[in-house]
């Protein structure tokens, strides 16, 4: 395109251009055929299609759009009569099923699909580009790391007096160990026995026993904290993050965990998990950008607060 306007600034503005391509294309097939379809319905239909019957959770979560919009996207297939749902075993969900005229809908859309994906394969070809890798690669970098998140560590970077550094443990810090973590025990839940003893003595209950403590330090001052425990047989826990809240450092948090990931692989460690409570949304977003996920408790936890277990994975 000829005096082109938007680059990496518009790379919005370009994939709607791109979108808006491929779905008046489509959807005017769509009309000649008398199939009633629209394209923005295609990733829940298709989802159902390709993994059979799913909630709208599972929907969601292959397509990577809010719970609120692929409601919204069933709902209109529902009324359509394309869609129907049917409770899950336990009765708490509800699971999407093609309808018979569904079915019907499938088998007219199959050689349209056909042709679709044997365009879009023409036109990457002619572009000379491995569009698709391109777009996985764009995706699984903000998968990483949110726009927002990348974007607060960008517009944060010039308020900082300096840039921090991970360094380990020094028993100068000790207290600030100790007032990291109060900040935030205090904050939300209350300070059980297990925070006072381990707060209290960090060399005695994490160090002495092969585990390891990490400071995020400002101008030689302790602005954050994370421990990795040492629980034998090659089982550590990650716990003991606190960030000063008034210190604005995006990527600290994420830093600091990044620090314990690092440390328990170059140890060989076999499991790397964690503890702590839904109420604490930005932090298991934090944990889940870098590959824990959710695991029943595998024992009672230690913590009268603790609600939510997470197991760090590598990528595959």
């Amino acid at each position: 395109m000829d005096n082109e306007l938007y680059f990496e600034l518009g790379l919005g503005t370009r994939m709607r251009r791109l979108i808006e391509m491929l779905t008046n294309g489509m959807e005017k097939v769509y009309a000649d055929q008398g199939i009633e379809f629209r394209t923005g319905h295609f990733y829940a239909l298709y989802a159902i299609v390709e993994r059979g019957p799913l909630t709208i959770n599972e929907i969601a979560g292959l397509a990577g759009f809010s719970h609120s919009a692929v409601s919204q996207t069933i709902k209109r297939l529902i009324s359509l009569d394309i869609f129907e749902t049917q409770p899950t075993d336990d009765g708490r969900q509800k699971r999407v099923h093609l309808t018979e005229n569904g079915k019907r809908v499938v088998e007219k859309l199959h050689p349209t699909w056909a042709a679709v994906e044997a365009v879009v394969k023409d036109a990457i070809h002619e572009g000379g580009v491995d569009f698709l890798a391109a777009i996985t690669g764009v995706e699984n970098a903000f998968r990483r790391q949110s726009v927002y998140d990348r974007l607060q560590e960008k517009l944060m970077a010039p308020k900082a007096q300096g840039r921090f550094e991970i360094v380990p443990y020094h028993v100068r810090w000790r207290d600030d160990f100790k007032d990291l973590n109060l900040w935030w025990l205090k904050k939300y839940f209350r300070v059980e026995p297990i925070d006072e003893r381990v707060l209290a003595d960090p060399e005695g209950d994490i160090l002495d026993h092969g585990g390891e403590i990490y400071f995020a330090v400002v101008d030689g001052m302790a602005v954050g904290t994370v421990a990795m425990k040492n629980m034998g047989d090659g089982v550590f826990e990650l716990t003991k993050l606190g960030v000063n809240p008034e210190v604005q450092q995006g990527g600290m948090g994420r830093a600091l965990c990044q620090t314990i990931i690092d440390r328990f692989q170059a140890r060989g460690g076999k499991l790397l998990f964690l503890e702590t409570n839904t109420i604490l949304t930005p932090a298991i977003k934090l944990y889940e950008k870098l590959n824990f996920v959710e695991r029943p408790f595998p024992t009672e936890s230690p913590y009268e607060r603790a609600n939510y277990y997470m197991v760090w994975e590598p990528d595959s």
